[in-house]
């Protein structure tokens, strides 16, 4: 208990763009692995589940600096931009943790609920510095197909909601240096379908 409370006292709030809005700013964030299903829901929404308890006790995630539009939720498509957060992978490694494979089971239940059950979802990869640039491009394209193959072999999701890219090196976390270990990471972002298609 005592380790839980420290855990969450070191957890700074998130925050959040409103689902389907307007692009807004955004503190690039993190949420903790064990993140529960309203933790994931209020991350990639803006807005508490209408099945969680209290708006108050869930949605807790790390917080890196203060808000920057150039790190909001990149758009997906031409409408409405989407909100989420990241997830971490290992040095030169483009492997779901066991930890994390237990998250995008949590993730792809949220994604099935009435709230998003349309939505769309988009994957960025990303890599540190370290290497060079078809290398990095290729592992960050490995990593977000790693979360999108999880995604629909394991947990069932829809291929077709689902566009999984790369970029590299070239769009780092501004709050870190280039080779710290926050950058190997995919972001995962979720939208409204509106008009245009998923991917």
């Amino acid at each position: 208990m005592k380790a839980i409370k420290s855990k969450l006292i070191s957890i700074l709030p998130i925050v959040m763009l409103t689902y389907g809005g307007t692009q807004a700013s955004a503190a690039t964030t993190e949420l903790p692995i064990e993140a529960d299903s309203c933790a994931i829901h209020l991350a990639l929404t803006g807005t508490p589940s209408p099945s969680c308890p209290r708006a108050g006790s869930f949605g807790l995630t790390r917080s890196l600096g203060a808000p920057d539009p150039s790190r909001a939720a990149a758009p997906l498509g031409s409408d409405a931009s989407g909100n989420g957060y990241f997830i971490r992978f290992a040095f030169n490694s483009e492997l779901l943790t066991p930890e994390y494979k237990n998250h995008l089971e949590r993730l792809s239940k949220v994604l099935k609920t009435p709230q998003l059950i349309q939505a769309c979802v988009r994957l960025v990869g990303h890599t540190d510095a370290v290497g060079g640039e078809d290398f990095n491009l290729a592992l960050s394209r490995k990593r977000a197909a790693s979360v999108r193959n999880y995604l629909v072999n394991s947990t069932g999701l829809a291929v077709a909601r689902i566009l999984a890219i790369g970029l590299g090196k070239t769009s780092p976390l501004t709050e870190v240096s280039s080779t710290h270990p926050l950058q190997r990471r995919v972001e995962i972002q979720a939208r409204p379908p509106g008009d245009a298609p998923c991917s």
